[in-house]
């Protein structure tokens, strides 16, 4: 790919979020940006994941994650959970994070953020280096939409506004 091409889809805009499972009573959160909605009815969003991260063996063995929609406030969350392997460390331990029960699937709910996404597994699609998880959200929370979202923008996080 050229450097002007990465440099044009660098221009994407993406919103930063944490992808949580749980597997065997371990949960565990990965940071990702490649998140996406790709269909109304039913209502379907996209996470794009790379193989060898560790959420990615979670969500193909349990068939469900969340996705939690990170607010500007949250952006060492971020960095944190951008950074560390769930297979090294626990890092809603570590960040002492507070969760709260889901409503349908077992991942829990991270508290604090703009939104979260519970989400079932409909398919997944390898892609180049990364695999996309197809998820129908079976259910959400927005106690958060009063704030402002962490957003991608030329691989630095932002605030949205």
């Amino acid at each position: 790919m050229s450097s002007e091409a990465m440099a044009a889809v660098r221009s994407l805009v993406w919103p930063v979020c944490l992808v949580g499972a749980m597997e065997d009573g371990r949960h565990n959160v990965m940071t990702a940006a490649w998140i996406s909605q790709v269909s109304h009815n039913p209502l379907l969003v996209m996470v794009s994941i790379a193989p060898g991260r560790f959420t990615h063996d979670m969500i193909v063995r349990t068939g469900e994650f969340m996705i939690s929609i990170l607010s500007a406030e949250q952006q060492e969350v971020s960095s944190f959970c951008g950074s560390r392997s769930g297979r090294d460390v626990d890092k809603i331990a570590q960040l002492q994070l507070k969760t709260e029960p889901a409503k349908v699937i077992r991942v829990p709910r991270i508290s604090g953020c703009v939104a979260n996404l519970e989400c079932r597994l409909v398919s997944r699609h390898t892609a180049g280096d990364h695999t996309l998880f197809i998820g129908e959200v079976v259910a959400a929370d927005t106690a958060g939409a009063e704030k402002q979202p962490l957003v991608m923008y030329r691989g630095k996080t932002v605030k949205f506004c």
